[in-house]
């Protein structure tokens, strides 16, 4: 089944990154919870249900010109549970401005679809959180 969950997140990400969000969100339940607390972002919070994570992604997508999530490690931490070390680059609407960040999800999935993601600011923060260490 662990394998089953890194394929839903990485095609997830895959969406996420041709702006498709109905498509990204098509493995997520109709709870699923996007827990963004730990952001230093303006997306701060935490939102539940696909419809709100839905809109939160768009209006995400709208402000930037480009956004490009590209994972860099996918740690397989049990039947439920998958942690994703990225790198995002955006260039802002307008702005033209670039960013280049790093950040950590760590993913819960059962019975197929993704019921939760959350953001950490570092790998050791979420290995940590999945009651890993480095």
């Amino acid at each position: 089944m662990s394998r089953e969950n890194v394929e839903i997140v990485r095609r997830t990400i895959d969406f996420f990154n041709t702006g498709d969000v109905d498509k990204a969100l098509e493995e997520a339940s109709v709870d699923f919870e996007m827990d963004w607390s730990n952001s230093i972002g303006p997306l701060r919070g935490v939102y539940g249900g696909r419809q709100e994570v839905r809109k939160v992604w768009a209006a995400f997508i709208d402000a930037w010109e480009t956004v490009q999530w590209e994972p860099k490690e996918i740690i397989d931490v049990d039947h439920a549970r998958v942690i994703v070390v990225n790198r995002v680059q955006m260039r802002g609407r307008g702005s033209g401005v670039d960013v280049d960040a790093t950040g950590v999800q760590l993913w819960t999935l059962a019975a197929g679809v993704a019921q939760r993601v959350k953001l950490y600011q570092s790998k050791v923060e979420a290995l940590e959180a999945a009651g890993l260490s480095e």
